[in-house]
């Protein structure tokens, strides 16, 4: 197995294990793989920037009947220097109506890989 691969197989388990936490509304478990500066678009275009508010945001939405998503990487690849990664797929609401398309960059720290930004993209409204 190539470097590259490990990497990309890396970064797929860690999305795998970022929507279990989802589906058991841990913010603590997904913010984990957030860098602190991180910045989420949502599927509608608002934007938030920082891991601790988006945390909080997060925190709230859980607490309220929130729906629960995955996201589902279609690609990945690892930048040629090794320290940035692009990760592309589909997110679904597991239960409700929403879905789209998602872009994640991805940033190699101290030899962990953090997502440093999220674009969701809704395509059913």
């Amino acid at each position: 197995m190539t470097i590259i691969k490990k990497e990309e197989d890396l970064i797929r388990q860690y999305r795998l294990d970022s929507n279990a936490c989802i589906a058991k509304r841990d913010v603590d478990g997904v913010s984990k793989y957030w860098m602190a500066d991180f910045v989420q678009v949502a599927g509608d275009g608002s934007h938030t920037i920082g891991k601790a508010l988006i945390a909080a945001d997060w925190k709230y939405m859980f607490s309220q009947s929130s729906p629960v998503f995955e996201r589902l990487p279609d690609e990945i690849v690892i930048g040629e220097a090794g320290d940035l990664a692009w990760e592309k797929g589909k997110w679904v609401y597991k239960n409700d109506k929403y879905w789209g398309n998602y872009s994640a960059m991805w940033r190699k720290v101290k030899g962990k890989w953090l997502t440093q930004c999220e674009l969701y993209v809704s395509l059913n409204k």
